[in-house]
């Protein structure tokens, strides 16, 4: 997304991420423009940050929204039946028939 603002013979460009201007030449430029190309400048500016906002929002609801379908089609997995029931059920009976095993199996521990 670019926009280009012309406000009188400055053409200030919104380009994330890269960054054209400073804020002390934006300063600087600003004092040189009408009340009302500041108030032109201040509108679309806002416009923008709304748009950065609402964008992200979005992104963010989208996230969400396919982590909790992932995790709504993975309850049917541990659910009795389900392919990994056994691994996480309580009376499902230990995959090592001793702690032996299992140490010796090669998988390490936090302990």
């Amino acid at each position: 997304m670019k926009d280009i603002i012309m406000v009188g013979s400055i053409a200030l460009s919104h380009q994330p991420p890269e960054k054209t201007v400073t804020k002390t030449e934006i300063l600087a430029a600003l004092k040189n423009l009408t009340a009302e190309e500041r108030l032109e400048i201040i509108e679309t500016a806002s416009r923008m940050m709304r748009e950065e906002i609402e964008e992200k929002a979005q992104r963010k609801a989208e996230r969400k929204r396919k982590l909790r379908a992932a995790a709504e089609a993975a309850v049917k997995d541990y659910m009795p039946g389900g392919a990994l029931h056994d691994l996480w059920s309580p009376d499902s009976e230990p995959y090592f028939d001793s702690e032996e095993e299992y140490l010796n199996a090669g998988i390490k521990t936090n302990a």
